[in-house]
């Protein structure tokens, strides 16, 4: 056996697992037009909760309300 024989395609040690992984999740991954659909979505969420708590703060923020005095005979 020569080393020609053992030489992997990737030389960092995995002994080509390492593109084989890649090129496996690769394939598994959504396609662009699923990632954007995902991101514009991720981003209308935040936009959601960036929402919610500006309400929350606005209605923390407002002074107390002061009662409305009532004379008893």
């Amino acid at each position: 056996m020569s080393e020609t024989d053992t030489q992997t395609p990737c030389d960092c040690g995995c002994r080509g697992a390492g593109p084989l992984l890649t090129a496996f999740l690769r394939r598994l991954a959504p396609s662009e037009a699923v990632s954007q659909h995902f991101q514009a979505a991720h981003l209308e969420v935040l936009k959601g909760l960036r929402e919610l708590l500006d309400e929350q703060i606005a209605a923390r923020s407002e002074p107390p309300r002061q009662g409305t005095k009532i004379s008893v005979e």
